[in-house]
């Protein structure tokens, strides 16, 4: 049945294979980055195919998701777009919807709508490919090699080796299915290099290099530039530790310079393997050609950092931020260029371009740091202000930044965490935060008044029932207290080394010495601090076991010589260290 709907060309390529040190990855479909809004959903149909009038229970959805398309509401237009292709039995329906999905990344509709497609169109060898590819990405892998084997017969290419992106996963039975699945289709196609290059990973998995080996070479011998082939061979190479893993692959990239995706392979697995000067040697090629490729820039960039070549790197970063490419990297790395060359101004220019990324927080914290060693407390208070107005979805860590960063200057850093919680009243980290800084100032009550405040908003916040039990241990007596709030956040996080050290230290104050040491002995096993090492030495030092006790404070002195909690402890008891 034909209806008035789109007549869509569906376009597909074959996942591509990655391999290196990990093994094998997947990636989703490739798709046309096309305005799937700009297609309307009723088009003339062409004219040896009759036309079936829609269904009138289906011709409202349709318009809806036409207009939900045209005002770019894609999560809208695919709900109902991807409901009619299960409903009408239209190819070119199922199509679209297929096309939107990839667009959109969403691999649940996606699978659905390439299965979809197969069914409506049986003959549709890149629909086949599609759904194997979908069904292996959404961790399907038995199936995926079913709709792998349509598409061949179909005369479609398939990446086979994206079905054992989750062999490792599988147990016994699973890994048997899919190697009897692959078996089966490398002697229906012995000549098709995806095939066997599935083949021969699988029997890397399994741990059978030579096998291996004798599966890829036919590949290249067919292909001898085929970039998976070749990263593969490379890596079982590796696997067996070849005095010179990179011969083939090295071999190959001169033979074939204008190669591009193998160069980058190339210089990808030189870097992973340590050879950084061989990677940017690479690189440099790449950049040749592609001299604005803002993947290759950055890449080649951190490699020039790495290796301190940073009038290079400066270049490069800068580059990217002609490009408008990659900008809070570009900004975050010429900060720390900058800030190495005493270029003070300049560094804290470039980190507070820094937007919300995973440089924005040492981005920020640099440029505090350069302003406290520059300037006046004052010129901070400035700085985050100025941040918080051109990012305000980051105000509350913002305020975090800057209380910390005022801590030398007295009174000010707790003036940062009130102005904080006067913006975010309920926040558990400036509250937490604040509560530190009264307790080094010894305002108890006012700590106290700040930890309650996140228990009255979360009772099972385990690290403020620690922070508060642990205070009361050591600054008052309320040890029964105490121990209940600890015990309260053991019970939320069983085995935390810091909750088990509070514990045993609240047991030792309540004269529990068995039990004290039991729980210190654990934490200090799990996390051999110091500070867990004073209060080990401690209970053991009172039990009369001096000689294991200096052990204990020696240990701990040998990983952070002069700490002063353990040398706290050593004078108040008398105990001296020889």
């Amino acid at each position: 049945m034909a209806l008035c709907l789109p007549m869509m060309t569906h376009r597909t390529t074959a996942l591509a294979l990655t391999i290196f040190l990990a093994g094998c990855a997947t990636t989703p479909p490739a798709v046309e980055t096309t305005d799937v809004a700009a297609a309307p959903v009723v088009v003339e149909t062409p004219a040896d195919v009759p036309e079936t009038p829609i269904p009138s229970d289906s011709l409202l959805p349709l318009l809806q998701a036409e207009f939900a398309l045209r005002q770019r509401d894609f999560e809208q237009g695919l709900a109902l777009l991807s409901e009619q292709a299960g409903v009408l039995s239209d190819p070119a329906l199922t199509r679209r919807a297929l096309r939107l999905a990839e667009f959109v990344n969403d691999s649940e509709k996606a699978t659905a709508m390439a299965v979809r497609l197969v069914e409506l169109d049986p003959n549709d060898g890149a629909a086949a490919a599609a759904a194997s590819g979908w069904l292996s990405r959404t961790g399907q892998p038995a199936e995926a090699l079913r709709y792998a084997g349509l598409a061949l017969e179909l005369g479609h290419s398939v990446n086979i080796a994206s079905s054992l992106g989750t062999y490792e996963s599988l147990d016994s039975d699973g890994r048997a299915e899919i190697a009897e699945a692959i078996g089966v289709l490398a002697t229906r196609w012995p000549e098709d290099d995806q095939v066997a290059i599935a083949a021969s990973l699988l029997a890397r998995l399994e741990g059978n290099f030579s096998l291996a080996e004798s599966l890829i070479r036919p590949v290249l011998e067919r292909s001898p530039d085929d970039t998976r082939a070749i990263m593969l061979w490379t890596q079982l190479m590796l696997d067996q530790s070849s005095d010179s893993p990179f011969e083939l692959l090295a071999e190959t990239v001169s033979a074939y310079p204008e190669n591009q995706e193998l160069r980058r392979q190339y210089a990808r697995l030189l870097g992973a393997e340590g050879d950084y000067a061989g990677a940017r040697a690479q690189f440099a090629i790449l950049l040749e050609r592609e001299p604005d490729n803002p993947e290759l820039l950055s890449t080649a960039a951190l490699l020039d950092f790495e290796l301190e070549y940073f009038d290079e790197a400066l270049a490069k970063f800068e580059q990217l931020i002609a490009l408008q490419e990659r900008l809070d990297e570009a900004h975050y790395y010429v900060g720390r260029i900058e800030m190495g060359r005493d270029r003070y101004t300049e560094a804290i220019e470039a980190f507070a371009a820094v937007g919300p990324s995973r440089e924005f927080r040492d981005a920020k914290a640099q440029a505090a740091q350069l302003l406290s060693d520059t300037a006046f407390a004052s010129d901070i208070k400035t700085f985050f202000e100025n941040q918080r107005r051109l990012y305000p979805s980051a105000a509350e860590q913002l305020f975090l930044l800057e209380a910390d960063s005022l801590r030398d200057w007295e009174g000010e850093a707790l003036k940062a965490y009130d102005r904080g919680l006067t913006a975010f009243p309920q926040s558990f980290s400036l509250l937490y935060g604040r509560a530190m800084v009264h307790e080094s100032e010894g305002e108890l009550d006012a700590m106290e008044n700040d930890l309650r405040s996140i228990l009255a908003q979360d009772p099972n916040h385990a690290a403020t029932l620690n922070a508060l039990g642990y205070t009361l241990t050591n600054h008052t007596q309320r040890y029964e207290e105490a121990a209940d709030l600890i015990e309260r956040a053991l019970a939320l996080s069983p085995g935390d080394p810091a909750i088990l050290d509070s514990l045993g230290w609240v047991y030792y104050k309540l004269g529990q010495y068995s039990a004290s040491e039991a729980l210190l002995r654990r934490a200090h096993n799990a996390f051999p601090d110091p500070e867990v090492a004073a209060h080990l030495g401690e209970v053991l030092w009172i039990q009369g076991r001096q000689i294991e006790a200096r052990d204990i404070w020696r240990d701990g002195l040998n990983r952070v010589p002069d700490h002063p909690i353990i040398l706290e402890a050593v004078d108040r008891l008398g105990a001296e260290l020889p």
